[in-house]
């Protein structure tokens, strides 16, 4: 990796209670149930704007707004949702599109990851 190849990473994290249901997976997940999700974005720029990538405190209070519609609700009954199941991988894709519209050059959105479990998690973000 030569310098050109370097950038700064910053990561938040929040989280939301929720239950869900969906048919995807074992009988267990069929039945509602519940998590208690955790959820980081990553934000990375190669150079640094007020010696920042982006400052925490903006990308905190969006990622607040986008989880607060989640929060002690059963997924599936949320418009968010609709004709999609609330996987883990799918709360991960909605929140990266949220996010990511936030956030102007030279910062960007790399990834956003949800822990539905404190060893299962799901990641979206360009390749």
């Amino acid at each position: 990796m030569n310098k050109m190849d370097r950038i700064y990473r910053v990561g938040v994290r929040g989280g939301f209670s929720a239950a869900h249901h969906h048919g995807g997976a074992a009988e267990s997940c069929r039945r509602l149930h519940g998590h208690n999700y955790r959820v980081e974005a990553a934000v990375a720029a190669a150079t640094l704007e007020n010696g920042m990538v982006i400052d925490f405190g903006l990308v905190r209070q969006r990622l607040e707004a986008a989880l607060a519609g989640w929060d002690h609700r059963i997924l599936n009954e949320v418009e968010d949702f609709a004709g999609a199941e609330p996987t883990t991988e799918e709360i991960s894709r909605l929140l990266f599109n949220r996010l990511a519209e936030g956030i102007s050059p030279p910062a960007s959105l790399v990834k956003v990851t949800v822990w539905e479990t404190g060893d299962c998690w799901a990641s979206y973000g360009p390749d």
